[in-house]
């Protein structure tokens, strides 16, 4: 029998199967086969429905937060507390167009935050062609528009702690009842809350709450930050040199789309900042 797995503790999946949820193992011989289930996998129960015998072909897969066959990421973010940052956005979306996996962003405490603020990250990321929505979980305002983003998809929620991730969820659906962060002003971050990444069922679709973090590594060369970072994504193989990272070179697609307006300069800083950390592909200069 097929089922997906929705979430893991101590070793046992929650499968969600035909409406019912199954607490299983894993079959022992997948460790030989370094096979490891993880949330959102697709996956072949035994006759009796109490082991995992088959983990199916995945069709995306996070390493950070670990979960399999997302079809969107929703990239929540604050205005204010945690502070608002481009810079982190941008690396966000870089991790979702490295992934495959297609990228929306909603914003949160919008109560509190500044209007020419708002109207410039519109502007923004109207540019880079990212759908970005803008909600006050306190007042409510935004999330009917927020909640059809979800519905016949398989999403996962990533951002800062004390973003408002779990507020948003209950925002979405209060029978969700997930545990809120307090932000913490001593700190300049938000107190870790959601532990674990679960799938939760929603309008014929998946959404995964994940534990917060406050950093996010790439772990890309140049040449691939070239390739993945917003916007750039669909514009590099314009570029007259194959390997163009967008910086020196004649003839980049990307600097004329930056000249003409298209690419918004706040954007293409956070670019140049992101490569200048990033190290060269070893293929680069072999002869």
């Amino acid at each position: 029998m097929e089922g997906r797995i929705v979430a893991l503790q101590c070793g046992i999946y929650s499968v969600l199967t035909n409406g019912e949820l199954l607490s299983v193992p894993a079959r022992g011989a997948f460790r030989n086969k370094h096979i490891k289930p993880v949330v959102g996998d697709l996956i072949e129960l035994n006759d009796t429905k109490d082991v995992i015998v088959e983990v199916k072909e995945r069709v995306s897969f996070l390493k950070r937060p670990t979960i399999a066959n997302l079809d969107q990421m929703i990239i929540v973010h604050s205005l204010v507390e945690p502070e608002f940052s481009y810079h982190l956005l941008f690396k966000y979306l870089t991790y979702a167009n490295q992934n495959g996996i297609k990228a929306k962003i909603v914003l949160t405490k919008l109560d509190k935050a500044d209007k020419n603020l708002v109207k410039e990250i519109k502007e923004v990321f109207n540019k880079l062609n990212v759908e970005t929505y803008f909600v006050s979980n306190k007042k409510g305002e935004g999330i009917e528009e927020v909640k059809k983003i979800f519905a016949n998809h398989i999403s996962c929620l990533l951002g800062q702690s004390g973003v408002g991730k779990s507020s948003l969820l209950n925002s979405i659906d209060s029978n969700f009842n997930r545990c809120v962060g307090e932000y913490s002003k001593a700190l300049g971050r938000g107190k870790h809350k959601t532990k674990e990444v679960i799938l939760i069922p929603y309008e014929n679709g998946l959404i995964a709450d994940t534990p917060g973090f406050s950093s996010l590594d790439l772990d890309l060369f140049k040449e691939d930050l070239a390739q993945f970072f917003p916007s750039f994504n669909d514009k590099y193989t314009d570029c007259y040199y194959s390997n163009c990272l967008h910086i020196t070179e004649n003839k980049c697609a990307i600097k004329d789309a930056l000249n003409r307006g298209e690419i918004p300069q706040i954007a293409y800083d956070s670019y140049l900042k992101l490569s200048s950390t990033a190290s060269f592909k070893n293929e680069r200069y072999k002869k």
